[in-house]
């Protein structure tokens, strides 16, 4: 019975019609805060494809075309990387026989230095590496990497890659790739050839594409030279690193 009355006695809280206006009020200033910053954010997307350049269509001399949009001068695809790193390797520690100059075309290599020599290939890829580090690369390759037995067809040798990571950003316009890979050596003491294991960290930049077009005179070492260089990627440093250190 206490309790009957106690809920009587108790007044239920009435909005009276002047508290109205002011909820109005407040619930109309936001709606119209929220409306303009949407409205704001609106004109800033339209702003940003108004300004927005337009791709760019590029046709080649044999006819082909494809559209293009404006990068930064020194933005590299990651594919394009890890595929000059691949291009070099390979290039740079298969040797043997000619390819498509008859079974018994053997490499005479090209000289270095003296007497020493490295593969018509590894010569070749060489054009990928920095100025500053070719030379001396290419004279321990000729002294302490490729044997004289690959010269006279007695010694051929194959680089199979097994990983390339991701290039890692390391600067503008540098990164860092890690290259597993196994070299298999082939001679005569040993047909089925001895396995080894090749596994680098190279830093690569990017240069200069060679867009411009060759003369019609061009050398054929003019010609790879700007094939392999067409990219604007260029290898600055290579060191042997180990397996768990590799980035995956």
């Amino acid at each position: 019975m206490e309790l009957l009355e106690f809920s009587r006695k108790v007044k239920r809280p009435r909005i009276h019609s002047s508290d109205i206006l002011p909820l109005a009020f407040a619930g109309l200033s936001v709606g119209v805060i929220v409306f303009a910053l949407s409205l704001l954010w609106l004109a800033v997307s339209v702003s940003r494809l108004a300004n927005q350049k337009p791709p760019t269509l590029v046709q080649q001399v044999d006819g082909r075309a494809f559209s293009v949009r404006p990068a930064d001068y020194r933005h590299r695809e990651p594919e394009v990387i890890r595929q000059v790193v691949s291009t070099w390797a390979m290039m740079t520690f298969t040797w043997g026989k000619l390819p498509g100059e008859g079974e018994k075309a053997v490499d005479e290599g090209v000289k270095v230095a003296g007497r020493d020599r490295v593969s018509k290939a590894a010569w070749e890829a060489s054009f990928l590496l920095a100025p500053d580090f070719r030379d001396a690369f290419l004279q321990t390759l000729a002294t302490e990497v490729i044997p004289e037995g690959v010269f006279d067809g007695q010694v051929s040798a194959v680089l199979i890659p097994q990983h390339i990571s991701p290039p890692q950003a390391i600067g503008e316009g540098r990164w860092q790739v890690d290259l597993v890979a196994t070299r298999v050596v082939f001679e005569a003491a040993n047909p089925a050839g001895t396995t080894l294991n090749f596994n680098r960290r190279i830093t690569v930049r990017a240069v200069e594409p060679t867009d411009k077009p060759l003369i019609p005179d061009a050398s054929e070492y003019q010609a790879v030279a700007y094939r392999l260089l067409e990219s604007g990627v260029q290898i600055e440093a290579i060191q042997p690193i180990q397996p768990e250190d590799v980035s995956r």
